[in-house]
């Protein structure tokens, strides 16, 4: 097993918390290593969209937690203190590994569930392939609760009985009420270059006009590498959250996106229309396992890339898609 898949995870909980740019430039640095490469000879787009997927990853997985502001240098990660997540599975209970980590911790791990008894299984497997710098799933399956609440006692880590997938499902606001929260006023629209939220392709396009009278649209600060995002509707609009943004829209016009495998227990989400961040770490934390990327399915040519949700309870995909009006696209997801 590849242990420069932990040591992004290491630097972070050693440090507690981290500026941004020094996240930017300790990702960087592990991934050129990781793969060989020197800087000079770094494709930057492609480095930036692996360092966003592994923020995603990192939150969803409960690993860290970052904040953004418009003020850059503000920005922060931070390590999330670490905590035994119970899993929606049946069977013998069963619970992941989230949180800070430091080289010690997975003999600390070991050594604890020995205390508990030998029939205490340790599952540890890489992340996929695709997914840069993300530490592997740490899983423990036993044949009671209280055994996993002793493994934590001895770690001296909480454990988490209710699966936090249901928690953060029933804590997590819905569309109704994001949008209940904006403020709407009768602005000119900004002089900036922009690009608008095509609902089709799901991709931001230049438009000079909408068929609809609500749109998304992506404004370039002129001066600052930065981006805003503002919903528009009836001559009015408000600065919006990306994600809920778009999902803002897809409920305007009905439209369903979310497709789920009720036989192999998989969710496909569009990965330009990524699920706002408590959902997406609620079907993270079913499985332990970061979402997989497709590049499409055969259902939907026009959508480019989806990312697959595993071991999803189908009670978990009904109320997720529930909170974003969607309805579910029940299909066959045999990927191969």
């Amino acid at each position: 097993m590849s242990e420069t898949s932990e040591k992004l995870l290491y630097v972070i909980s050693g440090k507690k918390e981290v500026a941004w740019l020094s996240f930017k430039e300790t990702f960087d640095y592990l991934y050129n290593l990781e793969n060989g490469l020197k800087e000079e000879n770094t494709d930057k787009d492609k480095i930036k969209n692996k360092r966003l997927q592994a923020i995603r990853a990192l939150d969803s997985l409960g690993h860290c937690d970052f904040n953004f502001s418009e003020d850059s240098s503000k920005n922060k990660v931070y390590a999330a203190s670490p905590v035994l997540v119970r899993l929606p599975s049946a069977g013998f209970p069963q619970a992941i590994l989230a949180g800070a980590r430091s080289p010690a911790t997975i003999q600390q791990l070991s050594d604890a569930c020995q205390s508990v008894g030998n029939h205490i299984n340790v599952e540890i497997q890489e992340q996929a392939s695709e997914l840069k710098l993300i530490p592997k799933r740490v899983a423990l399956q036993a044949e009671d609760v209280r055994e996993l609440q002793a493994i934590a006692s001895s770690l001296g880590i909480p454990f988490i009985e209710t699966p936090s997938a249901w928690s953060l499902l029933h804590f997590a606001a819905s569309i109704d009420d994001y949008l209940a929260t904006l403020k709407w006023a009768n602005d000119s629209e900004l002089s900036w270059k922009h690009q608008t939220f095509e609902p089709s392709s799901l991709q931001f396009k230049t438009i000079e006009k909408t068929d609809t009278n609500i749109r998304i649209s992506r404004y370039s600060h002129p001066s600052r590498n930065t981006q805003s995002y503002y919903l528009w509707q009836d001559r009015m609009c408000t600065e919006t959250d990306l994600d809920w943004g778009r999902y803002a829209i897809l409920k305007a016009l009905r439209m369903n996106v979310l497709i789920y495998d009720k036989r192999r227990f998989i969710m496909a989400v569009p990965a330009s229309a990524n699920l706002p961040r408590l959902l997406e770490r609620a079907l993270t934390l079913c499985s332990g396992y970061a979402a997989t990327y497709v590049k499409k399915l055969p259902h939907d040519p026009q959508i480019q890339g989806f990312k697959l949700f595993s071991a999803i309870p189908p009670q978990i995909a009904e109320m997720t898609a529930a909170k974003l009006r969607q309805t579910l696209l029940q299909q066959s997801l045999n990927i191969t």
